[in-house]
């Protein structure tokens, strides 16, 4: 009885950890929904993605995507994907896609804390400047 409990919490648990839909939070400075919902249908067509942050500010675009283990070797391929593809949708914005997970973490907290627009410029910078850094 012991071994059948135990069978059925392991595959609960495997099913749960295999959803396939990717957490998508998204942040624009202005609120304009539509251009959340041209991002949000662009990250979510992105199957080879588990999490995805964007924020929109002033013209700008800043994405971090996280990829499924599988697929970390192409992750260069899935950030230029997506990045021509957000210039395609956004000509006139600046685009800055990026895999890294310091940025993702630093955006995420952005998200959540939903800042001013003068905390959010310094931050945003902050966070371009992280990704210049070599590691």
């Amino acid at each position: 009885m012991k071994k059948l409990g135990c069978l059925i919490l392991a595959i609960s648990l495997l099913l749960s950890g295999c959803s396939s839909d990717p957490q998508i939070d998204l942040l624009h400075a202005k609120q304009d929904e539509q251009e959340l919902e041209t991002l949000r249908f662009i990250l979510e067509d992105e199957e080879k993605m588990n999490e995805s942050v964007g924020v929109f500010f002033d013209h700008q675009v800043i994405v971090a995507v996280q990829v499924h283990p599988l697929s970390k070797f192409r992750k260069e391929k899935i950030e230029k994907r997506i990045s021509d593809e957000l210039k395609k949708k956004f000509p006139d914005h600046e685009i800055f896609v990026s895999s890294d997970l310091k940025i993702m973490w630093e955006l995420k907290d952005l998200v959540d804390q939903n800042p001013s627009e003068e905390t959010l410029k310094k931050t945003l910078a902050d966070i371009q400047s992280l990704a210049k850094e070599a590691t």
